[in-house]
């Protein structure tokens, strides 16, 4: 079975000096512990939004970049700029990592950014973070900052953006942005577009999710929406848990967040603290799975993927630890009655159909 899995967060560690060509016990992941898990393609984040950042975000997209690449001579590992790459380093048992970006600052408000990181081997660009930008609205600041904003969906650079992306065969990924984005996306796109790590609003009415007319419209431009464990985008009671745990350790992570100077490190160094503190608070990976049974009820089968955001966020549901892990997606699939081809479909096939209707 093809296993795919659609947003990784690990650069971060990357940057703050952890050696993830090892394996380590923090995090959800590493490449060796990759390597063991059911996953063959694995798709590593850039992503710079960061408003305090000391250089720009094109020289630190780079830098991630360089980073990212290391990782392709690693025995077994391959960074694929093609679907051909993908299904020949599949045949030989190899770990595909190819890269994508969540958030345009590190294109400077310049299309020629954009070209480079092209160039470099983008598969998929995400426009915003939870930061919206001068061309793009996020789906954070749609919500809790609307009157502030310059641009409320997309402006002409925005669509620029899109277009140039969609020419040069690099998916858009619309988890993060807007609604009024998402529909300026959705009217001004002619290719298939993802939501690489969305769940479903219907059921946890999170802002980070979508709406039933979003996921129907992801369906009609044959695109595809990866499912996302975060509990606090799955399970609306959760949020109450974990306060209680932020609360009950906020000396320790106040100690952390004296210790360390980088932004980037007093966030992953607090995300590692909290991880097997939360873990006992988290949701049941039934919830999860009830999202993705909600999401093909309403789009069909051919549709619906994993976005596991490991190493983005503080804990997964209970009894699924790290990408070792990833199988119990399999055994709770299998449990609920999905047949073998369907549950293939999900766990990775679907994601191969979006990249040969773009002829990736």
């Amino acid at each position: 079975m093809f296993v795919a899995d659609l947003h990784n967060d690990l650069v971060q560690r990357i940057m703050i000096g952890e050696d993830l060509s090892i394996s380590t016990d923090r995090g959800h992941s590493d490449i060796p512990r990759l390597k063991e898990s059911p996953i063959d393609l694995e798709i590593l984040i850039i992503w710079v939004s960061n408003k305090t950042l000391e250089f720009k975000h094109f020289e630190k997209a780079n830098k991630m970049f360089d980073k990212l690449l290391a990782l392709g001579l690693v025995e077994d590992v391959i960074i694929p700029k093609n679907l051909s790459e993908i299904l020949e380093s599949y045949k030989q048992n190899k770990l595909s990592i190819p890269i994508s970006m969540e958030g345009g600052e590190a294109l400077e408000n310049k299309i020629d950014n954009l070209y480079h990181f092209i160039d470099r081997g983008l598969l998929y660009f995400g426009p915003t973070w939870n930061h919206s930008l001068d061309w793009v609205s996020s789906a954070y600041d749609e919500t809790t900052n609307k009157s502030q904003l310059k641009t409320i969906g997309l402006n002409k650079f925005g669509i620029q953006v899109l277009k140039t992306c969609e020419e040069n065969k690099v998916l858009i990924d619309v988890s993060h942005i807007g609604e009024k984005s998402f529909w300026d996306i959705d009217q001004n796109s002619s290719k298939p577009y993802i939501a690489s790590h969305s769940s479903a609003y219907k059921i946890c009415p999170h802002y980070r999710n979508l709406k039933d007319n979003q996921l129907l419209a992801i369906k009609n431009k044959k695109g595809m929406i990866g499912i996302n464990p975060y509990p606090f985008f799955i399970d609306s009671n959760f949020e109450k848990r974990e306060k209680k745990i932020r609360n009950e350790f906020s000396k320790d992570l106040e100690e952390i967040n004296n210790k360390f100077e980088d932004k980037y490190e007093k966030w992953i160094n607090k995300q590692h603290f909290l991880q097997k503190k939360l873990s006992k608070v988290s949701s049941s990976i039934d919830i999860f799975i009830d999202h993705i049974d909600y999401v093909v009820k309403l789009v069909g089968i051919d549709y619906v993927g994993i976005g596991s955001d490991y190493d983005g966020l503080d804990c997964l549901p209970k009894g699924w630890n790290d990408c070792k892990d990833h199988n119990v997606i399999v055994e709770k699939l299998d449990s609920r009655g999905y047949k073998n081809q369907e549950i293939e479909k999900v766990m990775g096939k679907n994601f191969l159909r979006v990249l040969e209707e773009i002829n990736y």
